[in-house]
């Protein structure tokens, strides 16, 4: 993320506990000969959080991996059945109008010309 120049310190929120992380921080300016934002590398920092602290625990990831194929699979499913169930009744309400047509026969008449 984007820190000002001006601040001196800066918080890291949402680590997990008993896990390893590199930190970099990068300086970056304009570059005004090639009008592209160029970097430099001020210090990196490898560190390693506690293993103590059980509010940090990370959600396993097979959890909410198969709750949201189920969750996304069941929405499938429930629009699949509504399409069906309203072509049903779409169905039977139309070929409920078409047997109550009277029938037509064909009719042929003969004119003498006049």
């Amino acid at each position: 993320r984007m820190i000002p120049a001006t601040n001196k310190a800066f918080v890291v929120n949402n680590l997990v506990s008993g896990t390893g992380y590199d930190l970099c921080v990068l300086a970056m300016w304009d570059d005004t000969a090639t009008t592209l934002t160029a970097t430099n590398i001020v210090g990196c920092a490898q560190f390693f959080t506690k293993e103590d602290y059980p509010q940090c625990q990370s959600m396993h990831s097979q959890f909410l991996g198969g709750t949201m194929i189920l969750i996304i699979g069941g929405i499938i499913v429930a629009t699949l059945l509504v399409f069906i169930v309203i072509l049903m009744v779409r169905y039977k309400f139309c070929n409920n109008s078409q047997g109550k047509m009277s029938n037509v026969s064909n009719v042929y008449s003969q004119t003498n010309g006049a």
